[in-house]
């Protein structure tokens, strides 16, 4: 009984696979004989939509990479709702003198007075509050009109509230901190908020330009990025489209198809973007490789048909160009739709990043598929059809190349199999090696006006960024002898740690308050009486600058701020737990002490992603396999579809930090998106493969090959170099994407061609 209603599905299936079979075909046909009337109506859906193709909204924002459930952003939040939501940025003034110099303290006090002058023309008028030696003098009850640069000199030298939180450890250079709020980040309005911050930096470098005068903060870093991303938009996509175009124009000789074939391609990038414009969805800045991908993907799919449409011109060489045209998308219909579909599946897994960007980005991609695929279906026979003269597919070329690699793999195939076997577990060996870090700065080339600012703070101030530490008290236990003294031991136990810069606390104003008492405190921390400390607490909760933060409104917490130089993210997140396993071990509670703070949140992003993503990529993966069972009808060959696809991403991978060493975000979607897209060379083989004859002997499976591999070369050659363009981009994770993404599909090829033949021929007699 089982069986028969084994039997019975599954014919009921197959009954409904033909059915869907049929129904394309007379879409088809129909869409062909009435090509003015298809193409008409196709160009008005492109219109529509395509309208808005223009409208698309990026950001540079980076909470875009950040699910409102991450624990990392949540802290982050409620950092923010306590102590404020602006971000710091650093311009800093450098004499290369110790002690101060006058012309220093002079250029300081010029900087601070436009800061504080909303009438001035060089005024930013969204900050929020400053912090400089300037601004800080009144609170110290030095009024600035009154205090002569003499007297700041010596200052600076004595009092903490300048010397700890301003100057460097020889007095030869100054940092000015400004707190901006600015809430309109729309591409416009950042690049004019940019041109202030540089117009401002010009001029002082022009009335000072002894000072080597360097700033760093939010909106610098998102205009650099902003630079690079611009650069992909404009030269990404063109790049793509050339170089597809000269895979194509190689493998066919043929002009006119090699235009038809990137015409088509064109038309899904723009029904892609229009979606994207439409939508009104702000996209992470980066996603113009989202149509890069969606192009070179639409090449991928045509390319198979177009080799089939050469193979049966040389066959039946009496055939009209309609009917080989209409024959070879009938023919090969069954792969070209279960490629897209398996694409598909590999991005939509994207879904299980923890990233909205990533979700984003895979289902912009996957709309894009839906659209190459009717596209591919319908319009391509059109497209490919000339009034004027007959169909000539020039392939000798791409077939003797094929011919050769047919050869090569039947010449030997146990050991071509063992030797691409064991190089490929020799690359996943560095897997084991495999280092996280997601650094902004990794975007850019060292010789960057950013790096080069970010380098100059760094070397004279031991630090350029910071990550956060919050510890909680309950209502009165801040302003304790005991809870001072352990903060004490807690920064001096951080500034220890490898390669803190410095600790902001309010340790220092603290002590300079009880050192300045009449008759000075000189006893130990924890016998000071409450109403001293208290004192000295309230009026150190701030030197005269909002900027410094210390604590809540309620004194209920602390804010300590870690001065770091450039590290790794895997660095950060190391100190993190080192941090946060010393405030256990004093008796903080993991909720009582938490780390926060940009920097944080994106040392964690790749890790957090790639766990996330381990469930996303085993769904798309047995997803994909399941397909490629029920269209091809065997199981066996489902199972036999996961090796050739799943081994060479992470074989590029280990590849990859062989290299580098280090791996950011790519890393964490690579084998989701490299599985649904190196599937399209295995789909085809396992099809030939399946439909073949005499493949039970090494010179019919030759033979298959023969006639897959032109196809299947030319879709690598376009997908592994058009992925590589991404190599070129101004964003990191484009870039690292492009390499993963392309040494995949070589790899894939080279496995597909000299592994799998041989895994197919040892499970043929139990298929």
């Amino acid at each position: 009984m089982p069986l028969c209603i084994y039997k019975i599905s599954k014919g009921a299936a197959l009954n409904f696979w033909v059915r869907i079979l049929r129904w394309i075909f007379k879409v088809q046909r129909w869409a062909y004989q009435h090509r003015r009337y298809s193409l008409s109506v196709v160009a008005v859906f492109i219109v529509l939509i395509g309208s808005a193709a223009l409208d698309v909204k990026n950001s540079n924002d980076p909470l875009l990479f950040f699910s409102d459930n991450n624990v990392h952003r949540q802290k982050l939040e409620e950092y923010r709702e306590v102590f404020g939501k602006s971000a710091a940025t650093l311009i800093a003034l450098d004499a290369g003198k110790s002690g101060a110099p006058l012309h220093l303290l002079e250029a300081e006090r010029y900087l601070t007075e436009i800061l504080q002058d909303p009438q001035h023309p060089l005024y930013i008028d969204y900050i929020t509050s400053l912090g400089s030696t300037t601004a800080t003098l009144p609170a110290l009850g030095y009024p600035t009109e009154y205090t002569p640069l003499e007297d700041v000199q010596f200052l600076a030298k004595d009092h903490p509230a300048l010397s700890v939180y301003f100057f460097n450890e020889d007095l030869s250079a100054t940092i000015v901190i400004l707190s901006l709020d600015h809430a309109d980040q729309s591409d416009p309005a950042l690049i004019a908020a940019y041109t202030e911050q540089m117009d401002l930096v010009s001029h002082l470098r022009e009335k000072f330009p002894s000072l080597q005068i360097s700033i760093v903060g939010n909106i610098v870093t998102f205009e650099a990025l902003r630079e690079a991303f611009e650069q992909d938009s404009r030269y990404l996509f063109p790049a793509t489209a050339f170089v597809n175009f000269l895979v194509l124009l190689f493998a066919f000789g043929n002009l006119r198809l090699t235009l038809s074939v990137l015409v088509v391609a064109g038309m899904s990038v723009l029904l892609t973007q229009g979606v994207a414009g439409w939508s009104g969805y702000v996209f992470a800045a980066g996603s113009a490789s989202s149509f890069s991908i969606v192009f070179t993907l639409t090449v991928a799919s045509l390319i198979h048909v177009v080799h089939a449409m050469g193979q049966r011109q040389r066959r039946l060489p009496f055939q009209r160009s309609h009917t080989i045209i209409l024959s070879s998308f009938r023919k090969l219909t069954v792969p070209v739709t279960l490629a897209h579909v398996t694409t598909t599946v590999g991005f939509l897994s994207l879904n299980w990043a923890d990233a909205p960007a990533f979700k984003a980005m895979g289902n912009l991609v996957a709309i894009g598929l839906v659209f190459s695929l009717f596209l591919s279906l319908l319009v391509a026979p059109i497209a490919l059809k000339s009034k004027r003269t007959e169909l000539v597919i020039c392939d000798d070329r791409i077939r003797t190349i094929s011919r050769w690699f047919a050869d090569a793999w039947a010449a030997a195939p146990i050991r071509n199999a063992l030797i691409v076997s064991v190089l490929s577990l020799a690359a996943l060996t560095g897997l084991t090696r495999i280092v996280f870090d997601d650094q902004i700065t990794n975007n850019f080339p060292s010789d960057h006006p950013l790096l080069v600012n970010i380098d100059n703070i760094t070397e004279t101030f031991g630090w350029f960024n910071s990550i956060d530490v919050v510890l909680k008290y309950e209502e009165g236990e801040l302003i304790q002898p005991k809870a001072i003294a352990d903060v004490i031991d807690l920064v001096d136990w951080i500034k220890a740690q490898h390669p803190v810069g410095d600790v902001f606390s309010p340790l220092p104003l603290i002590q300079d308050c009880l050192a300045h008492r009449q008759p000075p405190y000189e006893g130990a921390i924890l016998d000071i009486p409450h109403k001293m400390l208290n004192y000295c607490v309230r009026t150190g909760s701030g030197s005269g600058s909002d900027y410094v933060g210390f604590y809540s409104e309620d004194f209920t917490q602390l804010h300590l701020k870690i001065m770091l130089p450039r590290i790794s993210a895997a660095g950060v997140r190391d100190l993190s737990t080192k941090i946060e396993a010393k405030t256990l071990q004093m008796g903080f509670t993991p909720e009582a002490a938490t780390m926060s703070g940009v920097g944080v949140m994106s040392a964690y992003l790749s890790e957090v992603n790639t766990q996330n993503m381990l469930a996303g990529s085993a769904l798309a993966m047995f997803v994909v396999s399941i397909l490629i069972g029920l269209f091809l009808r065997s199981p066996i060959l489902a199972v036999l579809s996961i090796l050739p696809n799943f081994l060479p991403a992470m074989a590029s991978l280990g590849l990859w930090v062989w290299i580098n060493g280090e791996v950011g975000m790519a890393a964490s979607v690579i084998a989701a998106i490299t599985f649904g897209i190196v599937v399209d060379d295995t789909i085809h083989i396992l099809y030939a493969l399946a439909r073949g004859k005499h493949t039970q002997s090494r010179a019919g499976v030759r033979t298959v090959l023969r006639n897959v591999i032109p196809g299947v070369l030319t879709t690598t050659l376009a997908l592994g170099l058009g992925f590589s363009i991404l190599m070129f981009s101004g964003f990191e994770v484009n870039r690292q994407l492009g390499f993963l993404t392309s040494m995949t599909i070589f790899i894939a090829f080279i496995f597909d061609i000299f592994v799998l033949p041989g895994l197919y021929s040892l499970l043929k007699g139990k298929r």
